[in-house]
């Protein structure tokens, strides 16, 4: 499965802040970078729509998932309210499709799962019914958006602020949305040395094949050694 990241806003959108220097383009861009490495640990392919501070459109970033074939697109952000006492996440999905909907249950249950105050799935739609958000209403495959807390209440700010509340929302997303994907098995890349197969498999995670160290390096003629006290592996060539 394809994941599709949607940091939102950036570039020349960054008028989006909380009252003591919060910027939404910024704090969902480091969750999205946190959730796709957590994903791609767990063997799942992740694409995102932006890896940096830059302006990119609402069709352009639909453009950009269709192309990728992305299987479903995850938009991040966080809210804003007038009222200051406002707080908790929200996760949107579509009012007409039951795979996003399905994405959005399992987002919203991760994220209590950690701990936090959560709005509930919800819908939002124009006066002619349609959804409300462009990224889930011109979606091709199953889309949602969530608002990981409000950055107008000032608790819920300086939670923001941090890496460590950053990475347990990060945590939720990935587990939500593994929870939506289901078990993930990477693809088993047979190993040839001089066309010789040998007696260690890779795993194909993403673009890259991972194979055990030590397997593989003793299958070249190196000797294999642990450092237990550095933690790093040593290989030495028989040349030496």
């Amino acid at each position: 499965m394809r994941i599709c990241l949607d940091p939102g806003h950036g570039g020349n959108d960054r008028s989006n802040r909380g009252p003591t220097g919060y910027v939404e383009a910024d704090g969902v861009l480091d969750i999205a970078l946190r959730t796709r490495t957590l994903l791609q640990s767990s063997g799942l392919q992740v694409v995102m729509t932006r890896d940096h501070d830059t302006t990119v459109s609402l069709p352009a970033r639909m453009a950009y998932a269709v192309a990728q074939d992305a299987d479903i697109f995850i938009s991040i952000h966080t809210d804003a309210y007038s009222d200051p006492r406002a707080h908790g996440c929200t996760v949107f999905c579509s009012v007409r499709d039951d795979q996003s909907r399905n994405l959005a249950v399992a987002i919203e249950q991760a994220l209590r799962n950690v701990g936090r105050p959560s709005r509930g799935v919800r819908t939002r739609v124009l006066a002619d019914g349609r959804d409300y958000y462009y990224v889930i209403r011109e979606a091709r495959m199953p889309s949602v958006l969530v608002e990981c807390g409000f950055h107008t209440n000032p608790t819920e700010e300086a939670l923001l602020k941090t890496p460590e509340f950053r990475q347990l929302i990060a945590i939720a997303l990935a587990d939500g949305i593994k929870a939506f994907a289901g078990p993930q098995i990477p693809d088993v890349i047979p190993v040839l040395l001089d066309g010789e197969l040998q007696p260690v498999t890779g795993r194909l995670i993403g673009d890259i094949t991972y194979a055990p160290v030590r397997a593989l390096a003793e299958a070249l003629g190196l000797m294999v050694v642990w450092d237990e006290k550095q933690r790093l592996v040593r290989l030495i060539s028989s040349q030496k």
